[in-house]
């Protein structure tokens, strides 16, 4: 069961990330798009303090072992990737042009 939430986790990151690089493209010749990656950055740094404290209180309550622990990063990847995917999409879509 853990090989297959790592495997996922590993390509939800690697789609993510894909689809990031798309909209990076396309944010050079548009103020839409920038204002789009401004917005999602805010989530997606939102995403990466919870889940670091949750991964912090996690291993300091628990003392994660070293394959527990990398499960967790993986997870928490996989989370903060898809927070900024559904970010770029949600604000691509409802952001409008000024």
């Amino acid at each position: 069961m853990s090989l297959i939430i790592n495997i996922t986790s590993i390509v939800v990151i690697l789609v993510s990330m894909f689809y990031y690089y798309r909209k990076v493209i396309a944010a050079k010749t548009s103020v839409l798009a920038q204002k789009v990656l401004a917005n999602a950055s805010q989530l997606t740094m939102s995403a990466y303090m919870l889940g670091l404290a949750v991964i912090l209180i996690e291993l300091n309550a628990f003392g994660l072992s070293r394959t527990k622990f990398v499960n967790h990063l993986l997870i928490y990847g996989g989370f903060v990737s898809l927070v900024n995917s559904f970010s770029l999409w949600y604000f691509s879509r409802t952001l409008k042009e000024d």
